[in-house]
C-alpha cells in the first residue's frame, strides 16, 4: 500500500447513500404534525449538522426533541427510498482490501446509520455517530473519537464527504478531505474532488 493515508473515513448521507428523498418526506411529516412552515430546502442545507444544531438554526429549539421523534420514525418507515450511489459500496471493498481502515462519520443517528450500514456487505472498522452528549460538525471531535477508535494519526486519515461543514470539520482535525462532486454540496475550494466514487481510489 504505497499511500500516506491508512485510515478512510466517509461521511454517510450524499457521499455513500442518496437520502434525499426520504428526508423530504420525513420532514413533510414534520411540517404536517407541527403545523410548521419551515421549507424543506431551509432544513437541507443546513444537513450534516447535528440534528439539534439545525433546529436551533431553524429557530425550532423548543420543539426540537419531539421534531426529532416524528422525523426518525418517519424516515425510518421508509427506508426503502434510500439508494447507495452507484458503485460506491464496491469502491468501499476495493479500499478495504487494499490494506486501508474505514469508517462512517456521520451525525445521522445510530439506530438509522446501522439499519441502512446492515445492507451493505461491509465490516468498517469505526461507526461514529452523535451521542447526544458530544459536539457535533463541524467541531472536529467526531473525527477525533473515530482516528482514537481505529490507532492511527490524523496525519494518516482521510475524509471523504460532501457538504462545507464536513470540509470544515476535517480542516480543524488536521486530516486529509476529498469533496465527493455527486453529493448534495459544493465545493468552492481548492480541496481534492471525486467526480465519481471510481475517483477516490486516485486521489487516496
Amino acid at each position: 500500500m504505497n499511500s500516506k493515508y491508512r485510515l478512510v473515513l466517509f461521511d454517510l448521507d450524499g457521499v455513500i447513500i442518496d437520502s434525499k428523498r426520504n428526508m423530504e418526506l420525513s420532514w413533510l411529516a414534520v411540517q404536517t404534525v407541527f403545523e410548521l412552515n419551515v421549507p424543506f430546502e431551509n432544513y437541507f442545507r443546513l444537513i450534516g449538522r447535528p440534528f439539534n444544531d439545525i433546529m436551533a438554526e431553524l429557530d425550532l429549539n423548543a420543539l426540537a426533541d419531539r421534531i426529532k421523534r416524528v422525523y426518525d420514525v418517519s424516515s425510518s418507515s421508509r427506508i426503502d427510498l434510500i439508494d447507495f450511489y452507484d458503485n460506491c459500496p464496491e469502491v468501499i471493498k476495493k479500499i478495504k482490501e487494499m490494506g486501508f481502515r474505514i469508517g462512517i462519520v456521520t451525525s445521522k443517528d445510530e439506530n438509522r446509520t446501522l439499519e441502512i450500514l446492515k445492507k451493505l456487505d461491509i465490516l468498517f472498522d469505526v461507526v461514529e455517530c452523535p451521542d447526544g452528549k458530544s459536539r457535533g460538525k463541524p467541531n472536529p471531535d467526531p473525527l477525533f473519537r473515530a482516528i482514537l477508535k481505529c490507532q492511527r494519526d490524523p496525519s494518516e486519515t482521510v475524509y471523504v464527504g460532501d457538504m462545507d461543514v464536513d470540509m470544515e470539520c476535517a480542516k480543524r482535525a488536521g486530516i486529509g478531505y476529498i469533496h465527493a462532486g455527486w453529493g448534495y454540496g459544493d465545493c468552492e475550494s481548492e480541496a481534492a474532488k471525486a467526480l465519481k466514487p471510481d475517483d477516490i481510489l486516485k486521489l487516496i
